[in-house]
């Protein structure tokens, strides 16, 4: 509805963020404009007789007619068909500078309820100078306003669905992919400003700023990050450039209150109802006189209500009341909005000042979590910054619940809070005298435990701590049980310089032990060795992908009853050039960490699509193998049209292209992904489910989900044959998977002895390096050239 609060707010922000001098909200109906509301010096009893319908800058004429130096009007397009904007300006040749406009991005986007409605209507933001993207939190563009064509020289539809590392410098993106993932951990918390290298279409560099929101669900979850551009041009800086500049800049939630002409409130948005106490329902149809606190004379209302009748606004420091009785100051600003002169709405903006007050109760309440009853980020902050201070030994301990998010799912929202009141006081009740316990995150806990010096103490105190949990939780009426990782770092130790860097080492040592699957990691040279090539890795893995300096191998996969080959897997590898030889599983996680592993996996697709073209030409009939991870699946779009188009650029057709993907996949329980496998599937393309049994190895998602193959980890075959137990397992798994009709590749073959076993099996394909391993193309040919078939001994 245009009458709704974020609408009124945002055209009285037109006016108090200086973009005009007013402001008029005109509807078209019997053929000419009708002037709906006014704010600002607009007044809606002008006439717009003769108004041209037109987007564009009002003729000298009109603007006389209309008492204004110059105007211009915007339709509101297809969000609002029949609307638009008359903005009034009493100077010409007024020039806005884009700080203005940063202060309008910054207003709309700098609190979640408004950044929500903000960003359902990035549409109309196509009309203002504003270079804006709407972003996934991995950084892929899903939509751009076409003022990005005059920054980046780009038109909008060439950049969505792509990276923007596609348009950052390699050496920026990895500090970009850092700010993403920041934002994400305090979502609605900030906005986020960084200064870094973006390329032109025409490949050129130029300096850049951008300022980001992250802007959450209404469960609260990360959902996009919304960004606007502005070119710095700022000549004569060097090639190496000065370290990139970044900063959260917080911004205060305001209150916004909607009343008719008569003063009942008709709208509030969710930050009323935080700040004052009170509900929507149980304030719409009252005056605003229930927030009264009694601290202010009738002489201060008569003086508030005269400013806005002569100056239709007010402005200034108002002490109320919330529900609970307690009283707290606000920075209250009133505008009148106005139809035919006549006073119809009054929107009120309100921001809690408490914390610049000497109040002692709000000045607590900052200070504690609202859910668990611990220490807020804040205070954990500011009891960190104390500690390095005083210079005296202690650790820093971060605690995190492995896999809430999809726990929480599964569960509901109620149950997931009572989990995180049932840990804290778990954690509490290991902890001493002097140790502090913070909730530093959504499922994210902080220890400062004073007296450690040495990481064999850290390591018992932490096995300790983690000690807590052993025991399964009794919600929801079940047993749940809940485990964690822990990271830590020792102050004063040999690298740390203040409280923001050993909070970092803490972070990196807790990353670690997620890689490696420990319980428990703590901050060390060789840790620092570790990040250190990861860091490298993920800042030169960009220019490989882009360079085309990786390559694919192809390991061949034969029948098991004629021993012909009939498939290839493709193999992403990379030789680097000082490194040597980096194993896929070392830098696909990195690609995947840094947002990179959509663009890996399109190139692979992309180089596989391209050798199987020229196998098929040289009159190999061959399948191709090509694997595609969740994180990819997510920006694939429905009809999976993006794959389909790459194997029909090089002539191929969809049936000899299989798309191997992980058991993670359905673990998500996205309808959308069965939608997209659909899709493909009926293109003709084929799909697997690689290393089956090393994950959930839930049968009924065979079931569920149509799958034409089924890939059976090695670890299946390892010890066959002569291990019994293992035999008749794997036996069992492959007679399930035949009878729901798929067919079984059984990877890493490597001995005769395991082919023998497996040809009195019904298994259907075998790959490992009994056949082949891995080879280039170049080396490929030669070998299907020279190949005789695999013939699987004879069996007893």
């Amino acid at each position: 509805m245009v009458s709704s609060w974020f609408n009124l707010w945002c055209l009285d922000q037109l006016v108090e963020q200086k973009v005009a001098d007013g402001a008029l909200l005109c509807r078209f109906q019997d053929d000419g404009w009708q002037p709906v509301l006014a704010v600002g010096d607009a007044s809606s009893s002008v006439s717009l007789v003769g108004l041209n319908r037109s987007r564009g800058p009002l003729p000298g004429s009109q603007c006389r007619a209309l008492r204004m130096a110059a105007g211009y009007l915007l339709p509101l397009g297809s969000g609002y068909p029949g609307y638009a904007l008359l903005f009034v300006w009493q100077h010409k040749g007024r020039h806005l500078p884009f700080s203005t406009w940063l202060n309008l991005f910054r207003a709309v986007f700098s609190q979640n309820d408004r950044s929500m409605a903000g960003a359902g209507l990035l549409t109309l933001l196509n009309h203002l100078p504003l270079p804006l993207l709407k972003l996934t939190p991995t950084g892929i563009i899903h939509w751009c306003n076409d003022q990005i064509r005059q920054v980046l020289g780009y038109e909008a539809a060439e950049l969505q669905e792509r990276s923007v590392c596609h348009i950052t410098h390699a050496a920026d993106w990895p500090e970009t992919l850092r700010l993403y993932q920041r934002l994400c951990l305090e979502p609605g918390q900030s906005m986020a400003t960084l200064e870094k290298r973006f390329l032109h279409k025409d490949g050129r560099q130029w300096w850049g700023r951008v300022h980001m929101t992250l802007v959450s669900d209404d469960r609260g979850r990360p959902d996009h990050i919304v960004a606007l551009l502005e070119n710095l041009e700022q000549p004569g800086r060097n090639e190496g450039g000065p370290p990139l500049s970044q900063s959260l800049e917080p911004f205060r939630p305001e209150g916004l209150m909607v009343c008719d002409d008569s003063g009942r409130i008709t709208a509030v948005n969710p930050a009323f109802e935080r700040i004052t106490g009170y509900s929507r329902k149980e304030v719409i149809g009252r005056f605003p006189s229930l927030l009264k606190s009694g601290m202010h004379s009738k002489a201060f209302y008569r003086q508030m209500n005269e400013s806005l009748r002569e100056r239709g606004n007010w402005q200034g420091e108002v002490w109320n009341r919330r529900k609970n009785g307690q009283v707290f100051p606000e920075w209250l600003k009133i505008t009148t909005l106005k139809r035919q002169d006549r006073v119809c709405q009054y929107l009120a903006v309100f921001s809690d000042i408490s914390d610049s007050k000497a109040i002692t109760q709000p000045a607590l309440q900052t200070e504690e979590d609202g859910l668990t009853g611990l220490a807020n980020r804040a205070s954990f902050h500011r009891r960190l910054s104390q500690c390095c201070r005083r210079r005296e030994p202690f650790a820093l301990m971060i605690l995190d619940l492995n896999n809430f998010r999809l726990f929480n799912n599964a569960m509901n929202h109620r149950v997931g809070d009572q989990v995180l009141r049932e840990v804290a006081l778990r954690l509490q009740s290991r902890l001493r005298g002097g140790d502090f316990l913070a909730r530093i995150g959504s499922d994210e806990f902080a220890i400062l435990v004073p007296g450690i010096v040495q990481h064999r103490q850290a390591r018992i105190f932490g096995k300790h701590l983690l000690g807590a949990l052993n025991r399964p939780l009794r919600l929801a009426n079940q047993h749940l049980y809940v485990d964690a990782t822990l990271g830590g770092a020792l102050w004063p130790g040999v690298e740390e310089e203040d409280a923001e860097s050993l909070l970092q080492q803490a972070e990196q040592a807790l990353f670690g032990a997620k890689q490696k699957k420990q319980p428990l990691a703590l901050y060390d040279r060789q840790l620092n060795r570790v990040q250190s090539r990861r860091l490298r890795l993920q800042h030169e893995l960009v220019e490989a992908i882009k360079q085309g300096n990786l390559c694919l191998h192809y390991q061949p996969i034969v029948a098991a009853e004629s021993g012909d080959i009939i498939k290839l897997e493709a193999l992403v590898r990379w030789q680097h050039p000082s490194l040597g030889s980096v194993s896929p599983a070392e830098f696909i996680p990195v690609a995947e960490e840094c947002g990179m592993v959509q663009a890996l996996g399109d190139w692979v697709l992309n180089r596989a699509c391209a050798d199987l073209r020229r196998l098929q030409l040289a009159g190999y009939g061959l399948a191709m193998s090509v694997n595609r991870s969740s994180l990819e699946f997510q920006s694939l779009g429905l009809d999976g049209g993006e794959w389909l188009s790459v194997i029909h650029q090089y002539g191929l057709s969809p049936r000899h292209i299989i798309f191997e993907i992980t058991e993670s996949l359905f673990m998500q329980g996205n309808e959308q992904h069965l939608e997209r496998i659909r899709a493909l599937r009926e293109a003709g393309c084929r799909i697997a489910i690689d290393d089956f049994g090393t994950g959930y190895s839930a049968l009924n998602y065979l079931r569920a989900f149509p799958i034409d193959l089924v890939k059976i980890d090695k670890s299946f075959i390892d010890h066959l044959p002569g291990n019994r137990r293992d035999g008749l397992l794997l036996e069992g798994i492959l007679r399930i998977i035949g009878d729901l009709g798929m067919s079984v590749v059984i990877e890493g073959v490597e001995t005769e002895a395991q082919a023998a076993y497996l040809a009195a099996q019904p298994c259907h394909y075998l790959q490992g390096y009994l056949i082949a391993r891995p080879l280039a193309i170049r080396e490929l040919l030669p070998f299907l050239e020279s190949y005789a078939g695999h013939s699987a001994p004879g069996t007893d």
